[in-house]
C-alpha cells in the first residue's frame, strides 16, 4: 500500500532516530537542569557539562560533540558569544540556546548563530527528535550526488552581496540610519526597488516615502534587509524587465515573509520572514522539480526546488536556520520542531501564497486544525495589500 506524503515524512523521520547516542554539550550556571536531561534522555545521549565560555572552547576542541546546549547566564561569558565563537571555529556543531527564564531577548541576539532556540521544560524526547533532524538534513545537503545534480544546472545566482553587508552592519545595534541609507544607496537600480516596495500598501501604511533614508527609519533594519535580499535574489538582471515568473516569485516570497511573521511572536517572528522569504529561492533553477508531485521518468534524478535552494543558501554561507527552513518548508514534519516554530511558519506561509499543498495531517498532529480559518483570512488580507 503506497504511503501518503505525510506517512512517507514520519518514516523517514523515524528512520534517523535509532542510531549511535547523540554526544552533547551543556554549558550554563544551572547544573540541574542537565541532570533532568541526562536523566530523560538515558542511553540515547552522553552529556558533558561546563560551565564557563573558556571550558566549553577547550573540552569542544578536544573531544567530539554532536551538539552544544547553552545557557544565556555562563560563570564567566554570555552564552551568546560562547555561540559566536563555537560558529567561527567548529561551524558543524549543532548549537542551541536554552531559555529557561521564559524571556525571549537573549535569543534574539543569537539568532544568528542558532540551529535551535529551546525552552525549558524541555521534552528530552523531542529534542532528540529535533537534533537528529539537523544531522539528517546536514547529510541530504552533504550528499555527491545533490552536489552534482546541482552541478549540472549550469552558472549559479550569485550571492546577494549588499544584503550579506546590510546583514552584517545592521547586526551593530548602534548602526546609524544614515549609514545603512548610504549602503543601500550604493546601488542606485536597487534602491530605487526598494523605495518603491516600502511605497506599496503592504509597507507604507498610507504614508509616502520619498528617500532612502526616511525608507530605512519607517521599515527598521530588519524589515529593509529582507526588501533589499528580495530586490537582490529575485531581480532579474540590470539590464532587462524581471521576467513574469521571477516577480511572480517574489510578490510570493514577500507576501509568505509577512504571514510567517504573524505567526510567531518576539524574535522568532524575525526569523521566520527571513525564512519564508527565501523559501522559494530554488524555484529560480532549472531543472527543479516540485517534492508534493510525482516525478516523471526524466526527474527522478533532479533535485527539488527545496534541495537545491537549500544548497544554494548554504553555499552563500547564510544562517543554518535558514537552510533547513528552504529546505522542509514543504516536509515540516522533518524538522522536528517542538511546536510551531520556523520551519512550521514557512511551510503554513507558502502553502497559502503558492500551489504547495498544506500538510493536513501535520496541522492536525500540531494541535493547529482551529488556525485554517484565520490563516485563510490573513491569506487574503496580505494578498489585497500586494495587489
Amino acid at each position: 500500500m503506497l504511503k501518503s506524503p505525510h506517512e512517507a515524512c514520519v518514516s523517514a523521520l523515524d528512520s534517523t532516530i535509532v542510531e549511535a547516542p547523540l554526544r552533547l554539550l551543556f554549558a550554563g550556571i544551572d547544573a540541574s537542569l542537565a541532570d533532568e536531561l541526562v536523566a530523560a534522555l538515558g542511553t540515547s545521549a552522553t552529556m558533558a557539562v561546563v560551565e564557563t565560555t573558556a571550558s566549553a572552547l577547550d573540552r569542544v576542541s578536544a573531544q567530539e560533540f554532536d551538539a552544544v546546549i547553552v545557557q544565556p547566564r555562563l560563570a564567566h561569558g554570555s552564552g551568546n558569544a560562547l555561540l559566536g565563537s563555537l560558529k567561527r571555529e567548529h561551524p558543524k556543531l549543532i548549537r542551541c540556546l536554552l531559555l529557561d527564564d521564559g524571556r525571549d531577548a537573549p535569543g534574539l541576539a543569537a539568532l544568528e548563530n542558532l540551529h535551535r532556540l529551546l525552552y525549558n521544560p524541555v521534552d528530552a524526547q523531542a529534542l532528540l527528535v529535533s537534533l537528529r533532524a539537523v544531522l539528517a538534513l546536514r547529510k541530504r545537503l552533504e550528499s555527491p550526488f545533490l552536489a552534482e545534480a546541482i552541478g549540472r544546472i549550469g552558472r549559479l545566482p550569485p550571492p546577494p552581496a549588499l544584503s550579506l553587508e546590510l546583514m552584517r552592519r545592521t547586526e551593530n545595534l548602534e548602526v546609524s540610519a544614515r549609514e545603512v541609507a548610504g549602503l543601500v544607496e550604493s546601488d542606485p537600480v536597487l534602491a530605487a526597488k526598494v523605495l518603491r516596495l516600502c511605497n506599496s500598501a503592504m509597507y507604507s501604511g498610507g504614508r509616502r516615502i520619498d528617500d532612502i533614508h526616511n525608507a530605512v527609519v519607517w521599515l527598521g533594519n530588519l524589515t529593509l534587509r529582507r526588501l533589499v535580499m528580495a530586490g537582490e535574489i529575485f531581480g532579474a538582471g540590470r539590464s532587462r524587465p524581471e521576467a513574469p515568473e521571477r516577480e511572480q516569485l517574489r510578490r510570493q516570497s514577500l507576501v509568505a515573509s509577512r504571514f510567517a511573521a504573524r505567526l510567531l511572536p518576539g524574535p522568532r517572528a524575525d526569523l521566520a520572514a527571513t525564512a519564508a522569504l527565501l523559501a522559494g529561492v530554488g524555484q529560480m533553477l532549472p531543472d527543479v522539480r516540485l517534492p508534493w508531485l510525482e516525478p516523471s521518468a526524466h526527474q527522478t534524478q533532479w533535485p527539488t526546488y527545496a534541495e537545491a535552494g537549500a544548497y544554494l543558501l548554504s553555499l552563500w554561507g547564510l544562517p543554518s536556520a535558514l537552510v533547513e527552513a528552504a529546505a522542509l518548508h514543504p516536509t515540516p514534519v522533518l524538522a522536528g520542531e517542538q511546536g510551531l516554530d520556523v520551519v512550521g511558519a514557512c511551510h503554513i506561509a507558502w502553502a497559502h501564497v503558492s500551489d504547495m499543498p498544506l500538510d493536513e495531517d501535520w496541522v492536525e498532529s500540531m494541535g493547529l486544525s482551529d488556525q485554517c480559518e484565520s490563516w485563510q483570512v490573513l491569506a487574503d488580507e496580505l494578498a489585497a495589500l500586494e495587489t
